[in-house]
């Protein structure tokens, strides 16, 4: 693993989190026993430090990069002070148009010779990262490249590589990582177990899971602990698993009425329940 100094700090700043009996919901809507949550690294200048310099020393690699974009919010704890070190100009990028101020998307100037390096955090499916791709080449800008201080391998890099966008990642989610982890105290070995059968078939894992445990999404659709919306608790189902939703939809529906929530709360669309 080349980026050595990275993966301690990020283990050492409470950065990789373990859960398979109440697994994490991603951005995605897709569940998973393991979180990264790489802004930790900010939390101690050393860590910090050790990211921004593996991805600076990336993009000089790359040889013909001249500036440097980062997405709203966490992309720009590292996107900028890459930028600042390069000694390029920089380009912020939010998820919607502000409708007070002066609006648009973009903060920053895109010019005809720009070569963009998008940085980011991290990357799961790719989602998030083709919203930030299109918003530059829709402005006129060139971007081939996408730098994050972890991969989690789960579709973001082969999403990315059918649009014409190398991925370049100093950390991954995979076999080495975990064996790395494990040696540091990070992952017993019961979890190290669990998380290899995780990594080799995520949907597998996660359907599983769910199929055992539906009350997992009944919790979280009426959760008051404010970790999630209940539409989103909903989006699970309906967006992250949807082929789960005729078999345990119904579940779902029981516990909406028992409590006294709109049986519709799910939408038109998704009627089989």
């Amino acid at each position: 693993m080349k980026h050595v100094k990275v993966a301690i700090a990020l283990l050492d700043a409470g950065g990789l989190r373990f859960n398979t009996m109440d697994p994490f919901i991603l951005a995605s809507r897709k569940i998973c026993p393991v979180y990264v949550d790489v802004r930790r690294l900010t939390t101690k200048p050393e860590g910090w430090r050790a990211a921004v310099d593996g991805l600076v020393e990336v993009i000089r690699g790359l040889g013909n990069i001249n500036a440097v974009s980062g997405g709203e919010l966490a992309d720009l704890l590292f996107s900028v002070p890459v930028a600042f070190e390069l000694g390029v100009p920089h380009l912020a990028i939010r998820k919607q148009p502000k409708a007070y101020g002066t609006g648009g998307r973009l903060i920053g100037e895109i010019n005809h010779d720009n070569r963009f390096a998008h940085v980011s955090d991290l990357i799961t499916s790719g989602t998030s990262a083709l919203q930030w791709i299109d918003a530059i080449r829709e402005a006129g800008g060139a971007v081939n490249d996408y730098l994050v201080v972890f991969d989690r391998n789960q579709g973001g890099r082969e999403a990315l590589e059918r649009r014409e966008v190398e991925v370049h990642s100093l950390l991954e989610l995979d076999s080495e990582f975990v064996s790395f982890a494990s040696g540091r105290g990070g992952l017993t070995g019961t979890q190290v177990d669990a998380v290899q059968e995780y990594l080799a078939d995520p949907e597998q894992w996660s359907v599983g899971f769910l199929r055992r445990n539906p009350r997992f999404l009944t919790e979280r659709i009426t959760a008051t602990d404010g970790r999630m919306s209940r539409s989103e608790g909903l989006e699970v189902l309906t967006h992250g698993y949807p082929e789960l939703i005729t078999e345990i939809g119904a579940k779902v529906r029981k516990r909406l009425r028992e409590i006294g929530l709109d049986e519709d709360l799910l939408g038109q669309d998704h009627k089989p329940l």
